[in-house]
């Protein structure tokens, strides 16, 4: 495998991680997943980075899983499918917000990856489609990542069908962000995302985040909800970071987020 087969660059605090298989349609082998995750933490573990954007290069966005016989010779004593898991997992759950910039079809593994995104802005020449049936297989490590946002209904649907579902009906039924006619139209929608989310604290996003989760993991318990709620309030409404935040807009200054950067030792939320 390329060493080059995933890009990683960084301009100010928004950090780019390009799929960069165009002639295999991006499709992921397992080193290359493993090199993602690798990446990805890499991204998420350095203060300076406060946005993730993950894309491809070429023609697709990503063809999911290569089925294909791998023509390099590494080995590696990772299990190819905890690696898979983690790919999703660590894309999920990260503290910082992502998006995904689709630039073309994703099938498989690869929308996988979108709906582990927060963001989904997709040209409009795009499609999803999970084809897994069609080769007797299940898209079963996906499930994860896509059952819980899609809904029991369309994850059926569009799983056992393998149909190609458009960027506009993906965007009419809820899980994608913006449609964009062009790749300029694509970069345009992509940097408004980036300019908001530059706009707010890393550690509000990060907790955001978590608040979401926890309030939907927890399926509306009349207990437990409204007291997580209440305890999240009071530790954020106390943080330095609200008081910065609060202070600039009462002097109706801007905030500088800067020295509120989340890397390795900052992580954990404080909720």
């Amino acid at each position: 495998m390329s060493e080059k087969e995933v890009l990683y660059s960084q301009k100010g605090a928004v950090a780019t991680i390009t799929l960069n298989r165009p002639k295999r349609g991006n499709a992921l082998s397992g080193p290359m997943v493993n090199q993602f995750v690798d990446i990805l933490n890499k991204a998420i573990d350095d203060p300076t980075v406060r946005i993730i954007v993950v894309t491809g290069n070429g023609k697709y966005f990503c063809t999911g899983m290569d089925l294909t016989p791998q023509d390099d010779n590494t080995t590696s004593a990772t299990d190819p499918v905890a690696a898979t898991q983690s790919m999703f997992s660590t894309l999920s759950r990260s503290p910082k917000p992502t998006i995904a910039r689709v630039n073309g079809p994703a099938l498989g593994g690869g929308v996988g990856i979108v709906f582990s995104c927060n963001f989904r802005i997709v040209q409009s020449s795009a499609y999803f489609s999970m084809p897994e049936v069609h080769r007797g297989l299940i898209p079963a490590l996906i499930s994860e990542v896509i059952v819980p946002q899609l809904g029991a209904f369309r994850s059926k649907q569009y799983m056992l069908s393998g149909e190609r579902v458009s960027a506009q009906e993906g965007y009419r039924v809820g899980f994608v962000t913006s449609v964009a006619e062009d790749e300029a139209s694509l970069d345009k929608k992509v940097q408004d995302y980036i300019d908001l989310l530059a706009q707010s604290g890393p550690g509000a996003m990060r907790d955001v985040k978590l608040l979401v989760d926890n309030v939907d993991g927890r399926g509306g318990d009349a207990k437990i909800v409204p007291k997580y709620v209440r305890e999240a309030f009071g530790k954020m409404i106390t943080s330095e970071e609200a008081a910065h935040g609060i202070g600039a807009f009462a002097s109706r200054e801007k905030p500088n987020w800067d020295e509120f950067g989340l890397g390795a030792e900052k992580l954990k939320s404080k909720l």
